[in-house]
């Protein structure tokens, strides 16, 4: 038996490891043709269905973030009364949950990268969900600053979980997908506000996170559950067919950004941060403080200031559905060009806001609707498709990297907001912080006009070059 194998060693032995190679290989592609049936529970589902129900997963789970965020804007009032706090307190309290939100996301992001978006997400989740279960239940002003801070780290990383999520399983129209996802920010706050209101009139401001984190916390177990990367499924991303390539990328990790300053130093990042910034301002001071705009300024009820705020989450979401089809009709499918378009309009309805606050209900919920759509549809792809983009551009590596820096770094905006429109409105009142938004709105239109000329120079660039156009699809 010895001789026998020496022999074959000397004589065949090139032969045998290309016959054993072979055999392996076509192993490897049988276990990855059948990991789907292996790993996920539902093993008669087929492929384009688990996408749609990884989709619709995805999008009512990361809505119930804002169940937990909105309430704090409607119940300010009754806080205010009850704990004795001026309106900078009341905007400290905005700070202690949008602080950590946009801070941890720059550190937290990679998270996605590393554990997977599954994993991530269904712990953000649960935590934020037993933090603010908590909160109602006691009246120490700090005690609720610290379950706030705590609530916002652990919301931190789902927007780059998400959108990592997203773009490994949808390639093709990714701004439409994006645009159509972002809709469950709108939908959130919108259900966040209802729920706030007819819990505030039922059982006061201290029950109104009951709900809302247990919520949460079973979207926690359904992402745990149901969303598997196309990685954990041995398929490649996008297209969702078994690759060899997949099975091996293991050995084989991805160049990964691991510094932050190479991260910044990618062209068209710095732009789109401030753009993301101001309009992050915008947007939350519109989910914060209108409600008491409506209340103190235009005079409404607690009821009508609650539910009339939800034009400009309504309109958020008409916007952030209808973004990505513009973004592919317009422009030759370039996204920033029209983005920078939906800005200025965004500009030009707070200014119209403002003039006409005075003029009826019907003008007031009219003009919200046009300034959310025009502020939440650009603001959906700025935050996650084009950075998750930009990110895996060249085999980079770093698409939730760079969505947790681009959206953490914008979101500064969500941290001075609180306290910035809380001096504003004591110092120059209500019109104040409208003329105040006005400015920033234009500021981000700005920031986002010279990203899409420096795309265009690019573009003119890389023609020269011989080299593809879209290799800044942007």
């Amino acid at each position: 038996m010895v001789a026998y194998f020496a022999r074959i060693k000397k004589t065949k032995n090139v032969e045998l490891m290309i016959t054993l190679l072979c055999l392996l290989q076509d192993d490897m592609e049988i276990l990855a043709e059948s990991h789907w049936v292996l790993v996920h529970p539902l093993q008669s589902i087929s492929k384009r269905t688990y996408r749609i129900l990884v989709f619709i997963v995805l999008w009512v789970g990361f809505g119930s973030t804002y169940l937990l965020k909105k309430p704090l804007g409607v119940i300010k009032s009754d806080i205010a009364e009850d704990l004795h706090l001026s309106k900078f307190e009341l905007g400290m309290l905005d700070t202690a949950l949008l602080l950590p939100y946009a801070a941890m996301q720059v550190f937290l992001g990679p998270l996605a990268d590393y554990l997977g978006p599954r994993r991530t997400l269904a712990f953000c989740l649960c935590s934020a969900g037993v933090f603010m279960s908590f909160f109602g239940l006691t009246n120490s002003f700090h005690f609720s600053l610290f379950l706030l801070f705590l609530c916002g780290t652990c919301l931190a990383p789902t927007w780059p979980a998400c959108s990592k999520a997203l773009a490994s399983y949808f390639e093709k129209q990714r701004d439409t997908v994006f645009g159509l996802f972002s809709t469950s920010g709108s939908v959130g706050g919108i259900c966040g506000t209802g729920l706030a209101v007819c819990t505030l009139n039922v059982y006061g401001w201290q029950l109104s996170y009951l709900v809302p984190s247990a919520f949460s916390i079973v979207m926690a177990a359904l992402t745990f559950g149901l969303v598997y990367s196309p990685e954990e499924m041995g398929l490649s991303a996008g297209h969702l067919q078994p690759s060899s390539e997949t099975i091996t990328s293991c050995k084989k990790s991805p160049t990964t950004i691991r510094s932050w300053l190479k991260l910044w130093a990618i062209p068209l990042i710095p732009e789109i941060t401030l753009a993301v910034f101001t309009l992050k301002v915008v947007r939350y001071c519109m989910y914060m403080w209108l409600p008491l705009f409506l209340l103190d300024y235009l005079n409404y009820n607690k009821v009508q200031a609650g539910l009339m705020s939800t034009a400009f989450e309504v309109g958020g979401g008409l916007g952030s559905a209808v973004v990505g089809f513009l973004t592919s009709r317009l422009f030759s499918g370039r996204s920033l060009p029209t983005l920078c378009l939906l800005t200025i309009l965004s500009s030009l309805s707070l200014l119209l806001f403002a003039v006409t606050a005075h003029f009826g209900a019907t003008i007031n919920i009219a003009c919200l609707v046009l300034a959310g759509a025009t502020n939440c549809g650009p603001d959906s792809l700025l935050s996650g498709s084009i950075p998750a983009r930009l990110g895996e551009r060249n085999g980079l590596g770093a698409g939730g990297a760079l969505t947790g820096l681009v959206n953490g770094a914008g979101s500064v905006g969500t941290v001075i907001e609180g306290p910035i429109i809380g001096l504003v409105a004591h110092q120059w009142g209500w019109m104040g912080v409208l003329l105040l938004m006005v400015v920033l709105s234009s500021l981000g239109a700005l920031a986002l006009l010279r990203a899409a000329l420096s795309v265009w120079s690019l573009s003119l660039t890389a023609s020269n070059d011989d080299q593809s156009e879209q290799s800044w699809p942007v």
